[in-house]
């Protein structure tokens, strides 16, 4: 009872009712005003060919007269379009052939008298007489009926029974209705399934191919594959950083343990111990460091929705993000040069775009030469603002340049050791980019170093993930 009831409060099943009773009601209403409309039969001019032939059937019977109302309907030839129709006046008794297609008319013929000769028009007959005659002395009326061109299948529909007719447009309309009902229930399901599957974990999980349908649906369902998409991609990019975030913490954890150990040893000297609480604390700040920046990265991952977009100007932005570079430029005697032409308005975000070019131009500094110089440009298309960063480090493998912005990759565990890098600068730096619309990328210097190019859209607006 339960399931049935379940049955029946579904989408499908309320509207297959809904559309199923409203055709019925139209189909019965629609015929109902028709039947009290339709005109059955009237009066039409009389056919010269059925005076011509009730003139000779006159003259047959005169000829011959006919002694009982059966041998009058066999001196017409059989025909398929013609009937014969004998009523007596008497007892209104109406004598003709079995056929069906003419029982409209003998009904017709005992509700009504008619007296002299006329062409009563039905749905597929026309009918003149009558015909006056006795038989035996009793007086009769011969009416002639004639087929007109039209196809039987009318009167066909009016030969079978009632219900008959009822339970045809009842069927075809189910069995229409149900099809309809389907094409909208099927994708509905199937999205319910699809969600049903996402949730439990299959995040591949997509809605099959009515994503192409050109309608609501299909939008919906492809709105819900975009969405099933971007989430894999961010549950898939959280599983990556947490599974990076336990290996990377390793190391650093090991190397504090190990300096912890050796600082409890007994009988050891106070310059040895000092040294290694030293590396105790450098790795405590290389912790706190790594922390920061997964924060930092996955806050950008989960916060972009809620970006504070105001008038920037990009120029003012990238000479105070250089300053602040400039103080750990100096520990190498590296020089940042700035070039721009005018200033640069754009709608954005300030926070997160000083985040990315401070993590680009302190990771430029790091690896460049000392004594050298670092160059910003920026400079303006029609559709976009472009920032270069060019360094005068060693560069990197062609290879790896895509890689660059992952969190956690290292072109050489050497190099990050040594500037005690955590490899996440570039990666915030890219979500940052991301999140204004805009594109991060790096390509190698034709003589030596970097180069990292961030495109921003002038028209720039927050992407929600």
């Amino acid at each position: 009872m339960l399931k049935l009831r379940e049955k029946f409060s579904s989408i499908g099943a309320k509207l297959f009712i809904c559309f199923w009773l409203i055709v019925i009601l139209t189909i019965g209403i629609t015929r109902l005003v028709s039947e009290q409309f339709r005109t059955k039969s009237f009066i039409a001019p009389s056919h010269h060919s059925d005076i011509a032939r009730i003139k000779r059937l006159d003259l047959l019977i005169k000829r011959s007269p006919p002694k009982t109302p059966q041998a009058t309907l066999s001196i017409l030839s059989r025909k398929a379009d013609r009937e014969l129709l004998l009523k007596n006046m008497q007892t209104n008794q109406i004598h003709s052939s079995k056929k069906w297609q003419i029982e409209n008319l003998k009904n017709f013929l005992s509700e009504n008298n008619l007296e002299s000769l006329t062409t009563v028009k039905f749905e597929f007959y026309r009918m003149t007489g009558p015909l006056a005659f006795d038989i035996a002395g009793t007086p009769y009326q011969l009416f002639l009926a004639s087929r007109d061109r039209k196809p039987p299948f009318g009167g066909l529909i009016q030969h079978i029974p009632t219900w008959i007719r009822l339970a045809i447009p009842i069927i075809i309309s189910s069995i229409l209705l149900w099809l309809l009902t389907r094409s909208f229930t099927k994708p509905l399901i199937a999205m319910q399934k699809t969600a049903t599957r996402f949730g439990d974990g299959e995040f591949s999980a997509r809605v099959p191919l009515i994503a192409q349908r050109n309608d609501e649906i299909g939008t919906c369902a492809a709105s819900f594959n975009l969405m099933a998409e971007k989430l894999e991609q961010n549950i898939g990019s959280h599983q990556r950083l947490m599974a990076d975030v336990s290996h990377e913490l390793r190391s650093p954890m090991t190397r504090l343990q190990i300096a912890l150990g050796l600082a409890q040893q007994k009988d050891i000297e106070q310059a040895t111990l000092h040294k290694h609480l030293q590396r105790c604390e450098l790795e405590v700040a290389r912790l706190d460091e790594m922390i920061g920046n997964v924060l930092s990265l996955s806050r950008l991952e989960n916060t972009i929705s809620q970006m504070e977009l105001m008038s920037v100007d990009l120029k003012q932005l990238l000479i105070l993000c250089i300053e602040d570079a400039q103080y750990i430029a100096n520990e190498k005697s590296i020089t940042i040069n700035f070039h721009s032409e005018s200033t640069a308005l754009i709608q954005a975000d300030p926070t997160l775009l000083s985040s990315a070019f401070n993590n680009i131009l302190i990771n430029a500094v790091k690896y460049s030469h000392g004594n050298d110089e670092l160059n910003v440009y920026l400079n303006k298309t029609n559709t976009n603002f472009i920032i270069e960063i060019v360094d005068t480090g060693t560069g990197v493998p062609v290879d790896d340049l895509p890689k660059l912005f992952e969190p956690f990759y290292r072109v050489a565990q050497a190099r990050d050791r040594a500037t005690g890098g955590t490899g996440l600068g570039l990666a915030i730096a890219k979500q940052a980019v991301i999140a204004h619309n805009g594109i991060i990328s790096a390509s190698n210097n034709t003589n030596n170093g970097l180069t990292v190019t961030i495109k921003l859209p002038i028209e720039s607006s927050k992407t929600r993930l």
